[in-house]
């Protein structure tokens, strides 16, 4: 057993299972870390496209 990981906590005598990652859990992680990227990047894209005319956004390639 890892000096990390606690002992299984007893809650009147039932064992609780350990902390996991969910579906849920991932859907999450990846909204939170691929939204603000998106939007970031998508302004600084229309940024270019305003101030030098040239488009480089995702939307010039569709």
């Amino acid at each position: 057993m890892s000096p990390l990981r606690r002992k299984p906590e007893n809650v009147l005598g039932h064992e609780l299972p350990e902390p996991r990652l969910t579906i849920a859990g991932v859907v999450l992680l990846l909204a939170w870390a691929t939204l603000p990227v998106l939007v970031v990047g998508s302004l600084l894209d229309l940024l270019v496209q305003w101030l030098f005319g040239v488009c480089v956004g995702l939307w010039c390639v569709l």
